[in-house]
């Protein structure tokens, strides 16, 4: 029965090819492709190529996201034709590649653990004593001095180990930074995490930490990288249909012309399930318009309902994390925060939402949680360049009068008022005095009214909207969508290269 049982795992096992890249005593060695279901195996399959005896320093996996090689673990998964980069030390002891598994497997080790507040404490003390002196008055920090914190830490990061620091030594000083300041540790509600991973998060290689870094990396010579840095293609992550697999045209018919209605509902619902996986290869693959995708499905415009039963499937059921987590702990948090900040602009934000409910209030929390996460930029072009908060926020949403037309708001004469290439909110009258709201894809001349009574069930659907049709997030708001997904408790390995 045992071995039974081991057959039915190993069958269960889904191999996939990767490219392996070996280094020893950073000098590269050689390339080879192997099959492989995991980091770990992949680990196990390169060890009897070696022809010494050598010790596993780190491996690293190539993101597609950022565009560079970042931290992995040995129990991370594999998909096809991901790319890793092994760094092996030449080493004598004969078990010491068993050592630096054991080692890639504990996120933190007790010898990073001891001391390490003590050692914070004490950079701080010599670099920036004012930070100290503001935490003992307020039993916080403005955003100002948790900007000089992260600065001055992970200078001290680079300066012991490198412009590429491992993950769990990147992971030791987000738990010292909150070990030390515990008003900065945020505990989310209804996810699992510990508080330290807005500085840095391990599944996800974000947080505040990871992006002082990469801020860093952008200035060194080319000598100096780890990569190369390549311009950035988007490469299909699902497999494209295989000849034996037909077209599902009997549902995709059935999608067309069968009109919703209660007794028709559920087989339409059944058909949108019948050909999710078709619908999502065409739009990774053949990147259709906005227009193109609702054309060939058009219930998502009269059934939204299937907008939210998409993005569960996309995104393993998480699809009401976002109305449940936003106004009951978002908000309250984002108050918390702006009543601390010494700023204006966000002191004036924080009062107005005193007296304010439902549309407003939540209008008001966007524009703070701008301020928190203001814009910046994303590559270098010009259409990544950096934005002023007050325009960051008409990417988001725009305001025009009661009783304009939807299909106005395509003309001509709205260019100059809906500034983002990108699908955007639009608010057709005042917030909170029964407004309607519409998704509009000005680029694809495309409108969708929804069916909505709440600015935060038109965020919500906004968002969904951009994973459905498998867009990318405006630059302009890319850190305040990425905390959108924070919020969905999405990791980035779950998006796939968006056009």
């Amino acid at each position: 029965m045992m071995e039974v049982e081991e057959q039915i795992t190993v069958t269960l096992t889904v191999l996939h090819r990767v490219l392996a890249t070996v280094f020893i005593d950073k000098k590269e060695i050689w390339r080879k492709l192997f099959t492989v279901g995991s980091v770990g195996d992949l680990i196990a399959s390169v060890k009897p190529e070696l022809s010494q005896q050598l010790s596993l320093d780190r491996i690293l996996k190539f993101d597609t996201d950022f565009q560079e090689f970042i931290d992995t673990d040995v129990n991370a998964g594999v998909q096809e034709l991901d790319k890793f980069q092994m760094y092996y030390i030449a080493s004598n002891t004969p078990d010491s590649l068993e050592r630096s598994v054991h080692l890639l497997q504990c996120p933190l080790t007790d010898s990073i653990q001891t001391g390490t507040t003590t050692s914070l404490l004490t950079l701080l003390e010599e670099k920036a004593p004012t930070i100290l002196r503001e935490h003992e008055e307020t039993k916080t920090l403005s955003i100002s001095s948790r900007k000089i914190l992260v600065k001055v830490a992970v200078s001290d990061l680079v300066e012991k180990h490198g412009f590429y620091p491992s993950g769990t030594e990147k992971l030791a000083l987000a738990k010292e930074i909150v070990s030390l300041f515990p008003s900065l540790r945020i505990q989310v509600p209804f996810g699992e995490n510990e508080g330290h991973e807005h500085f840095f998060d391990g599944p996800s290689h974000s947080g505040f930490i990871e992006m002082r870094l990469r801020n860093i990396r952008r200035k060194l010579q080319q000598s100096q990288r780890v990569y190369s840095l390549k311009r950035r293609h988007c490469t299909p992550q699902p497999s494209l249909p295989s000849p034996d697999e037909t077209v599902p045209s009997e549902w995709l018919t059935l999608i067309k012309r069968m009109r919703p209605s209660p007794e028709n509902s559920s087989s339409i619902k059944t058909a949108i399930n019948q050909t999710f996986s078709y619908r999502r290869r065409w739009i990774t693959t053949k990147s259709p318009t906005v227009a193109e995708i609702f054309k060939e499905y058009p219930r998502f415009l009269d059934m939204p309902a299937l907008m939210d039963i998409e993005f569960s499937k996309l995104t393993d059921g998480k699809e009401d994390l976002f109305i449940r987590k936003w106004e009951g702990t978002i908000i309250p948090r984002l108050k918390e925060i702006a009543s601390l900040e010494k700023k204006n602009d966000i002191r004036h934000l924080q009062e107005k939402a005193e007296n304010q409910h439902d549309d407003e209030l939540c209008y008001t929390m966007l524009k703070i949680l701008i301020h928190l996460l203001p814009p910046t930029a994303s590559g270098r072009s010009v259409a990544g360049s950096k934005c002023c908060v007050t325009s960051a926020v008409s990417y988001l949403l725009e305001q025009v009068p009661a009783g304009t037309n939807v299909t106005s708001l395509l003309a001509e004469s709205m260019n100059g008022t809906l500034k983002s290439a990108q699908p955007q909110l639009v608010s057709i009258g005042s917030l909170g005095h029964g407004s309607q709201y519409v998704i509009v894809a000005k680029n694809d001349s495309f409108a969708l009214p929804l069916d909505v009574e709440s600015l935060t069930c038109a965020v919500d659907r906004l968002f969904k909207f951009y994973w459905l049709c498998n867009l990318q997030y405006p630059c302009q708001l890319s850190s305040v969508f990425s905390f959108f997904a924070y919020i969905y408790d999405l990791s980035l390995s779950q998006s796939s290269c968006k056009r």
